[in-house]
């Protein structure tokens, strides 16, 4: 389905989802479309895959359903959630960041898991729909890197976003994409998303740009401190004024903070999935290991890579902390003598 603006989709449906396609925190990333479809007459849910940063959850990959601790299963990878619905993974309690988001809305939540691949996240959807009367899906990703090639030297985590993708798209539920604070995750410069949201309305797929208003800066900044997230606070900090360079996750990523950190681009379920061969490439996965597999044999070094070897060399005799930037490189080669295809630049 084709939709003219936000008010658009407002119309033709009364349920709509907006989720955070990245994990972690993208669930604050949603809040400000949460506030303008109230407006607008609709019931909105909140949801996200949840998939937390080291610090918060030092487990590798995204949480699944089966470690919740009071919530409620509406499917098998998907369930209601609350403020008061924890993660219990292996002997630590996790706070996850859309229970967090919740519990200062005062709602209850979405999850949805991606350690199911593809097929989780689709029948997440699917379970939303039949339980919660969703009509309409918003995939929203703080920083673009959801419409990244996947031959972009500075990717870092483009699975979680590839599967959310592929999974809106195997639900068959209406569905648009949001990037919120283009180039704010500190991945893909702000100009290369915006180039490449130029190409996507080039074949018309572009919907709307959206900007931050100061009732929503206002309302998000009194929760925000209650969520663990660098990534999506910044669209807050560049409305309040801040321009410039601003250096994140340990100062191992920097993102240009502008006016345009501020705005949220939506765009087109179906031509930002044709751009996408990172979402055609783990299509029909039914489980996050086979995802990265997918993304593995085209030469991508995924999150999943990462922590994963950041928990094997923490296990091992002789551990010795080595930059991240270079334990990604030699993950990289590793593949490369595997005998990986990488994907062509489009751009």
């Amino acid at each position: 389905m084709e939709y003219g603006s936000l008010m658009d989709i407002a119309e033709k449906h009364d349920r709509i989802l907006v989720f955070g396609a990245g994990g972690g925190g993208d669930a604050l990333g949603t809040v400000h479309l949460y506030l303008k479809l109230k407006k607008l007459g609709v019931e909105p849910v909140i949801g996200s895959i949840v998939w937390e940063r080291h610090p918060v959850d030092p487990y590798p990959g995204p949480i699944p359903i089966e470690s919740l601790l009071d919530a409620e299963p509406i499917g098998w990878s998907a369930a209601i959630v609350s403020g008061r619905t924890v993660a219990y993974r292996y002997g630590i309690e996790v706070k996850f960041q859309l229970a967090r988001v919740i519990d200062a809305l005062g709602v209850e939540g979405l999850f949805i898991d991606a350690s199911k691949g593809v097929y989780g996240v689709s029948e997440a959807l699917k379970a939303a729909h039949e339980v919660l009367g969703v009509e309409a899906v918003i995939a929203l990703d703080t920083g673009g890197d959801i419409l990244a090639v996947g031959c972009e030297d500075n990717l870092w985590s483009p699975l979680a976003d590839a599967i959310s993708l592929a999974g809106m798209k195997e639900s068959g539920l209406p569905g648009v994409i949001a990037v919120h604070g283009p180039g704010a995750d500190g991945e893909l410069p702000t100009k290369k998303v915006l180039e490449y949201i130029s190409i996507i309305a080039s074949r018309g797929g572009l919907i709307e740009v959206l900007g931050l208003s100061r009732y929503e800066v206002n309302y998000i900044s009194k929760i925000m401190e209650k969520v663990y997230s660098e990534s999506s606070k910044l669209p807050v900090y560049a409305f309040k004024g801040e321009y410039g360079i601003r250096e994140i996750r340990g100062k191992t990523r920097r993102v240009e903070l502008s006016p345009i950190t501020a705005t949220t681009h939506l765009l087109q379920l179906d031509p930002v999935y044709e751009w996408s061969e990172q979402a055609k490439a783990v299509a029909g996965t039914r489980g996050i290991g086979q995802a990265k597999e997918r993304l593995n044999k085209h030469c991508i070094v995924t999150e999943l890579d990462l922590e994963l070897e950041l928990s094997r060399l923490k296990e091992s005799p002789s551990y010795k902390a080595m930059p991240i930037d270079e334990v990604r490189r030699e993950l990289r080669r590793k593949l490369m003598r595997r005998g990986c295809v990488a994907f062509d630049c489009k751009a």
